[in-house]
């Protein structure tokens, strides 16, 4: 979950240069892997750092549950220039959210309540409440507005909240839609699912969670972080602006994440975690079988279950995955039954494409007879048929464009800004937006859009002579702008022959 975008791909190039791996060791009774293949995935590690992508990442591959790859590469803090190692551990974000589908589903399976009842059942006081269903909230169809969008966010964020008081604001709205008809990625329905947690169960979720599925599954290193404790071994989060330099994150209070990305984790525990409910070790069949099953909505991410997306790829194998991020940290946890691989992407940057590197370790992994299709550049602009398939006007189109070639030339009215962003766009970001005019004329191409009501986001690739960007522009439904983004893009050749994944259709968390 994001406030402010957390643009993620610059660093000093004192750091780059040192941009060693740290080995862990990764053999197991399954044996290492072939030569050929841990070179390749470690220039993936690399290259995340070598091009900026975050100050550290971590990767592990499992198979058959057990690691035969494990490394981290950079540094999980600038300023001490600290090393990731197997003890490390990182923010997993929107992942948070497969925890707290488990612990809706353990507390179905004791008895205390049905994911098919209203919400009024357990939250009477919360507005609509009779309207939505636990099932609603697990996935995205409620219709509750993001809590996230609100213009004071990064001032609200920044002090200690309980549940109640995070999604205050945004249950009061009206609704967005009629809930069931419509898939809406919903920060505010898994804070109230969180609520709906401690309500019944009569513990905090912090502690529902560790004394429930941490404890009993030995994943010791994970924790649902509480207000701003500072845990040995977390890598610090980090975040960039229009390539320019590493800052630390936008601060946001931990208890605004909650039962939405509170989570603190590494590899070994999500293999833990991976493998219990895999193995149905929490859950019963029937609850175990209702979080893994897509079903499909609308045409937004169709492949979603409950906290859980499950997608067969061109080779006609499943990966069953989620990614998650938070203001300075990025993970995604994949798994590939068909293959008997599990692969884990975590960085200390909000914005690193773990799907980008999750594609590309898949591809050297799984050899197959056919490679898949060449890098192609993006088209000068984007095809009038294209972005009415997206349901995009050429006037938003035009709206978008234009607010970064404003923006480039050192021109933004700051009276259009939505405050927290106005806020947030200081003397030095402003400055990174005009360096973007070295890089010379720029072609777009739409290549998504994304609504958060009462946002609405335009995902465009940017090719310059000289390098490929990402820039994201939203927009609230009153007209101010509420973050433009611009970082790097960045792709992983392949080492060998393979089917990858498709392209993500992960929800921004």
């Amino acid at each position: 979950m994001k406030a402010i975008t957390a643009l993620a791909l610059a660093i000093t190039c004192g750091l780059a240069a040192g941009a060693q791996a740290r080995g862990q060791d990764a053999t197991s009774d399954a044996g290492a892997l072939p030569a050929t293949q841990a070179a390749a995935i470690d220039a993936i590690g690399r290259r995340s750092i070598d091009l900026r992508m975050a100050p550290s990442v971590e990767i592990a591959v499992l198979r058959d549950g057990a690691f035969v790859y494990r490394k981290g590469f950079g540094v999980r803090n600038i300023e001490d220039a600290v090393e990731p190692d197997d003890r490390t551990r990182y923010p997993i974000g929107s992942n948070t959210k497969q925890f707290t589908a488990a612990s809706i589903l353990m507390l179905q399976d004791q008895g205390k309540l049905r994911v098919d009842a209203p919400l009024s059942a357990y939250l009477p006081e919360i507005p609509h409440a009779h309207q939505v269903t636990l099932r609603n909230l697990l996935m995205h169809t409620g219709g509750y507005a993001e809590f996230t969008a609100r213009e004071d966010f990064d001032e609200v964020g920044a002090r200690p909240a309980t549940p109640a008081q995070v999604v205050a604001a945004a249950v009061r709205q009206p609704l967005v839609f009629t809930p069931g008809t419509k898939r809406q990625y919903s920060n505010t329905g898994y804070m109230l699912l969180q609520m709906v947690i401690e309500r019944i169960s009569g513990q905090r979720y912090a502690d529902f969670v560790r004394s429930h599925i941490f404890a009993p599954l030995g994943m010791t290193s994970t924790f649902s972080r509480v207000g701003d404790d500072t845990s040995a071994d977390v890598a610090t989060e980090y975040e960039s602006y229009a390539l320019g330099p590493w800052e630390h994150a936008l601060h946001i209070e931990y208890s605004w994440f909650g039962g939405a990305g509170s989570i603190i984790s590494n590899p070994d525990d999500l293999a833990k975690w991976n493998a219990a409910l895999d193995g149905g070790k929490l859950l019963s069949a029937r609850s175990q079988r209702e979080m893994m099953t897509p079903v499909k909505v609308d045409a937004n991410f169709p492949d979603y279950g409950f906290a859980i997306q499950v997608t067969k790829l061109p080779n006609g194998h499943r990966m069953i995955y989620h990614g998650g991020n938070t203001t300075g940290a990025a993970t995604q946890d994949a798994r590939f039954p068909d293959d008997h691989l599990q692969i884990i992407v975590l960085a200390n940057s909000g914005t690193y494409d773990y799907t980008e590197a999750v594609n590309a370790i898949y591809a050297v992994l799984v050899p197959s007879a056919k490679a898949p299709p060449g890098h192609k550049p993006p088209a000068r602009k984007t095809p009038p048929a294209a972005a009415a398939k997206l349901g995009v006007s050429a006037a938003a189109q035009a709206e978008a464009i234009g607010w970064l070639d404003r923006a480039v030339r050192g021109s933004i009215d700051d009276a259009t800004l939505r405050r927290d962003f106005r806020a947030w766009l200081s003397p030095a970001h402003r400055a990174a937006l005009r360096a973007l005019a070295a890089l010379g004329p720029r072609h777009y191409t739409l290549v998504g859009v994304d609504r958060r009501a009462p946002a609405t986001s335009y995902e465009y690739l940017v090719k310059t002579s000289t390098a490929e960007l990402v820039y994201v522009y939203a927009r609230d439904d009153d007209g101010s702008i509420a973050v433009a983004d611009v970082i790097r893009h960045v792709t992983f050749a392949p080492a060998a022959k393979a089917t990858p994944p498709p392209a993500a259709s992960t929800p921004a968390p």
